[in-house]
């Protein structure tokens, strides 16, 4: 299928102007003379995916989109918007066969448990999102240090996350996730994926991932469970040092990792935080968070401010002043993290568009 796209605006980007076209037939993008944009060609092809549902073929129903590309998570200064403007409809004898394809997938989908709370039409809306590959055995699927920008859930096989020194940290196979970490927190994929056994594995992504968690809270509530589970297995060891008075670095662990460690293993003590600005504070007992001060700022403001940060050095002291061990908590503890995150997430979109 052939698709013609229009630059409607551009925000520092690097490459392309309002007013270029982009023509996508199949994976094959002309650009004009210009430098191929990987990111770009992935936010072509998922808008082309998307609008392609068999729903809207059937119904007679193309619709025009307008997106931005997903530069900014990707560390990307730029951004450019984007309008899907002609469309050659896709051949009605290959409508059965994608809705097949469709329904077969949703069949999949629904026996995860992320989506159990999902309805029929609900998933298969979902899975339009989602593209199916084969990975063999041996592929390196992410690599620790990388930008995260898909989501990514095993249907069959097994893949192995990589640690230091080749170490192997855990097993996944049918039915987990992997992925998600980089993309909610923005940070870079922490850990090596390798393919254990031939497997297939369906990926998102990003932009769509966010506008999934959006949409439905039953999946936020999902992710944000998960990613206490994923933070405290990962770092329950350092947790255990930190028990002791130990001292660290952001380039070990970053802050919204920190935090949740000390919330699962339900510590109490206060966690000081040098930072390139000035001294913080936060104080948890037994894993929740009841006071935060960082320069002039104290309590929500201040856990707020301190998620952003990304440089820096903490110390945790086990013990806790009278006044603070009898102190409401500030907070839950996952709505706390999860509105820093968004916060932050708002902020990178703005002073990218400036």
């Amino acid at each position: 299928m052939e698709s013609r796209f229009i630059i409607i605006a551009n925000s520092k980007c690097p490459i392309y102007q309002a007013g270029d076209e982009l023509n996508l037939n199949g994976r094959s993008l002309a650009l004009m003379g210009k430098p191929a944009c990987l990111t770009l060609m992935d936010d072509l092809i998922q808008a082309v995916e998307t609008i392609t549902n068999p729903k809207n073929f059937l119904s007679g129903q193309i619709p025009d989109e307008l997106f931005n590309c997903s530069g900014p998570f990707t560390g990307c200064v730029g951004t450019i918007r984007i309008r899907l403007c002609a469309n050659k409809a896709y051949p009605k004898a290959n409508l059965k066969k994608i809705e097949d394809e469709i329904t077969a997938a949703a069949g999949k989908l629904s026996n995860l448990s992320i989506f159990k709370t999902l309805g029929e039409d609900e998933i298969r809306d979902i899975v339009t999102h989602f593209r199916i590959k084969a990975h063999p055995k041996g592929e390196i699927i992410l690599k620790k240090g990388e930008p995260g920008i898909k989501l990514f859930i095993i249907l069959s096989g097994e893949v192995e996350v990589v640690g230091d020194y080749d170490v192997v940290i855990a097993t996944l196979g049918k039915g987990d996730i992997f992925g998600e970490m980089s993309l909610l927190s923005g940070n870079p994929v922490n850990s090596t994926i390798r393919v254990s056994q031939n497997s297939k594995i369906m990926c998102m992504n990003g932009n769509h991932f966010r506008m999934m968690l959006n949409r439905f809270p039953s999946i936020q509530m999902y992710f944000a469970r998960l990613l206490v589970d994923r933070l405290a297995k990962s770092n329950i060891e350092r947790i255990h040092h930190l028990s002791k008075g130990m001292t660290g670095s952001f380039s070990e662990i970053s802050p919204p990792e920190l935090f949740q460690a000390l919330n699962m293993a339900q510590k109490t003590g206060i966690l000081i935080l040098y930072l390139s600005d000035g001294r913080a504070m936060i104080s948890f007992r037994n894993g929740d968070v009841v006071w935060a001060e960082y320069n002039d700022r104290t309590g929500i403001d201040a856990f707020f401010e301190i998620v952003k940060q990304v440089r820096g050095n903490f110390k945790f002291d086990p013990a806790l002043p009278k006044e603070q061990a009898e102190a409401p908590v500030l907070g839950d503890f996952m709505y706390l993290l999860m509105e820093g995150l968004n916060r932050l997430d708002e902020e990178s979109i703005r002073a990218s568009k400036r």
